[in-house]
């Protein structure tokens, strides 16, 4: 299956590439030891908008703007956050299925009609968002409406929407970023609060069509919401819609439970996800704040997470990228909410550095809490907000973002057009103020995704406590003893494959996957003589893209109809591929070394690691059935790590020997990719034409 990574991989180095920069004129010049001057704040002129509500409480904010003849409509239920316990994910697949079909409309007939308009429509839990030709609106908001008011919760689509969750939700399964996430949440607010609850595989197979109902005739609620009209039209046309599409919309009254309390961290603690093999650590500093959209320090907090990571020239990132070189970027947030907020710092660094960076980090919070703000350096961050807020400015989509939260969280109606005027304000006392009631590196969860070698370094950190990717907390299993040789581990394999008697017998095996992928087909043909020879085709739409052969002397390659000899590495590759059984390589192979145990998903694994140059692979046997149910590559590909994950499974008897029908890929490009056996042929026979090189 690795063959498949390298043609699967091209797209993605393609749209990796950076045009070159034009360095005429340049040399000689130095442009990041030139700090540039803080210039005054601009000007700002905060346009006006109009707001009203209708009969049943739908509150309607129109900003005008008639520079383009289009109009944007945003509908927005300010509803609580609400607990969706072991089914988590359902109330997002509901917001999906809004624009899969109304009672008079099929999803092809919704969006026919919208593409007939020249329109965008989307809704999500919240709402909808759409937009088009200001001459259409009356069209586009009856199309709306009707998805809106009348949906028709197709178990046809509700079976899709589940599918495409539960093959994004097994990407992100292997994104350390997205792990890193998850467990921040959980620690900060508990499994039990919404903001702590995660959305798995597991809770998404619990959600059914009658949930999603359930959530819409609960909290889809006119009493609710905002409907926000930007663009090409007037306060009295969008009254008249308003009432028009949405007037007869009946209010719920449904109630949401109360939050549960969020356990502030009484002291700093580790917590670390393993991730075997892993070449970067993915490191947070995080924990619960409490600071509201309309507390009256907003501007100034902002302004204190802004030096400390908020832009590129922080005191975060000048330490860790300029200065120690341990991280391409770190970047810090302070995150206001009315319910509870969060701070969090983020970076991912080299394993080698990942305490280094963690202190370093420390470091910083602990500063900007004991000394004081220069006042230049207050000035330039100052500077900077104030330029972001005026290009923030500049359409009229902002205006409304602005006029919502204004009336929202109450906030005073001159909240924006003072924005400047209270920014100058802020002084290097206010900043020392805010370090002491925001900034908690003594009270704080430190969370380290990555390989479970840095984990005895973090010790001086606080406790450090091991979790998996869903934030449970797990024991880590030392590497074993007495336990299980890597000689036993393979006898235990081949045994259950089907036995060594079985497995001595397969002389040759030919195997074809199928694969879909965004509409097109993907065909891997393999044809192995055990330890001799080795033929691979892969065919996209019936398009031969990429293949090798190998006779036992000699090999060839050939990608895109461009051909090329094998070199000594790529047949010493074949020849391995050309093993049936991923075990015979591996006993044969004087790198294979057993890591330990790692739990994967609730089950244990014994992990081999095998390293050659700068790829490692690591083979994770199930330490109950033995089998090999998951192969993992982690490689450099274009100057950055990348890794694949091979989910084997499925194993069915041919022949009287054990083989995968199924074999899920995931890391190579954004989506799964599922390969599934169409075709295995044990011990048949041996066309010799297709391992014949001219």
């Amino acid at each position: 299956m690795k063959r498949l990574i390298i043609i699967l991989l091209l797209g993605a180095v393609f749209m990796q590439c950076s045009p070159k920069i034009n360095k005429k004129n340049t040399a000689n010049v130095d442009f990041r030891s030139i700090v540039p001057s803080p210039k005054p704040a601009p000007a700002i002129k905060f346009g006006r908008y109009k707001s009203f509500a209708i009969t049943n409480g739908l509150r309607v904010i129109v900003v005008n703007n008639k520079k383009v003849p289009t109009v944007s409509v945003r509908l927005f239920l300010d509803r609580k956050p609400i607990s969706e316990g072991d089914k988590a994910g359902y109330i997002e697949l509901t917001g999906e299925m809004l624009s899969r079909g109304s009672k008079t409309r099929t999803k092809a007939q919704l969006d026919e009609d919208i593409d007939y308009l020249g329109a965008n429509f989307s809704t999500f839990s919240k709402g909808f968002y759409l937009s088009g030709l200001s001459r259409n609106v009356d069209k586009m908001m009856e199309i709306a409406s009707d998805a809106i008011l009348n949906p028709a919760f197709s178990k046809e689509e509700f079976d899709k929407i589940k599918k495409q969750k539960l093959s994004g939700l097994a990407a992100e399964k292997e994104d350390p970023n997205s792990i890193s996430s998850n467990v921040c949440n959980a620690l900060n607010y508990g499994k039990s609060h919404p903001f702590g609850e995660m959305v798995t595989e597991k809770t998404i197979n619990n959600v059914t069509l009658d949930d999603c109902k359930k959530y819409y005739n609960d909290y889809f609620s006119p009493e609710l919401g905002y409907l926000v009209f930007v663009g090409d039209i007037d306060a009295k046309k969008a009254r008249e819609l308003a009432f028009k599409y949405f007037g007869k919309w009946k209010n719920v009254g449904k109630t949401i439970k109360p939050l549960p309390n969020v356990l502030f961290p009484s002291k700093t603690s580790v917590g670390f996800v393993p991730k075997t093999g892993a070449v970067q650590s993915v490191v947070a500093i995080t924990y619960p704040v409490k600071l509201t959209p309309n507390s009256p320090d907003l501007i100034k907090a902002r302004v204190l997470n802004t030096i400390i990571g908020g832009f590129f020239r922080s005191r975060l990132n000048q330490n860790l990228r300029e200065d120690h070189a341990y991280t391409y970027g770190i970047r810090s947030s302070l995150r206001d909410n009315m319910n509870i907020g969060e701070f969090t710092a983020r970076a991912s660094v080299r394993n080698e550095v990942t305490d280094s960076a963690i202190a370093q980090i420390m470091y910083e919070l602990n500063r900007i809490r004991t000394e004081k703000v220069p006042e230049e350096e207050l000035e330039l961050v100052k500077s900077v907000m104030a330029g972001k807020f005026g290009r923030a400015l500049e359409g009229p989509n902002a205006i409304a973002n602005f006029a919502l939260k204004t009336e929202r969280f109450k906030l005073p109606k001159n909240f924006y057009k003072d924005y400047l005027k209270n920014l100058e304000k802020v002084t290097v006392d206010d900043i020392y103020n805010m370090a002491q009631k925001y900034i908690k590196p003594n009270n704080a969860n430190i969370v380290v995704v990555g390989d479970k070698s840095v984990a005895d370094k973090l010790k001086k950190f606080g406790k450090v406590n091991f979790y998996d990717i869903y934030g449970n907390k797990v024991k880590m299993t030392k590497p074993m003893g007495s336990d299980i040789s890597l000689k036993e581990l393979f006898a235990e394999n081949i045994k259950a494959l089907g036995g060594q008697k079985a497995v001595d017998k397969v002389k040759s095996l030919e195997t074809e996957y199928i694969a879909k992928m965004q509409g097109m087909e993907l065909k891997l043909w393999e044809m192995k003589v055990n330890g001799e020879k080795y033929a691979m085709k892969m065919d996209m739409m019936g398009r031969t893209m990429q293949s090798e052969t190998y006779n036992g002397k000699n090999g060839i390659k050939t990608a895109n109809g461009q051909s090329m000899p094998m070199s000594e590495d790529d047949m010493k590759e074949s020849k391995e591929a050309s093993l049936v059984f991923p075990v015979l390589a591996l006993a044969s192979n004087k790198n294979a070394k057993l890591n330990g145990v790692e739990s994967v998903d609730g089950i244990d694994y014994y992990v081999v690691e095998v390293k050659n140059g700068d790829k490692t692979e690591l083979y994770y046997f199930n330490k109950k059935n033995y089998l090999l149910e998951r192969h993992d590559i982690i490689m450099s590909v274009n100057g950055k790590t990348q890794k694949i994950s091979f989910k084997i499974t499925d194993y069915k008897n041919h022949d009287g020997v054990l083989i995968s029908e199924k074999k899920t890929m995931s890391g190579a490009m954004p989506m799964l990719i599922e390969f599934n056996l169409t075709k295995a042929v044990v011990n048949g026979k041996i066309d010799e034409t297709v391992f014949k090189i001219d």
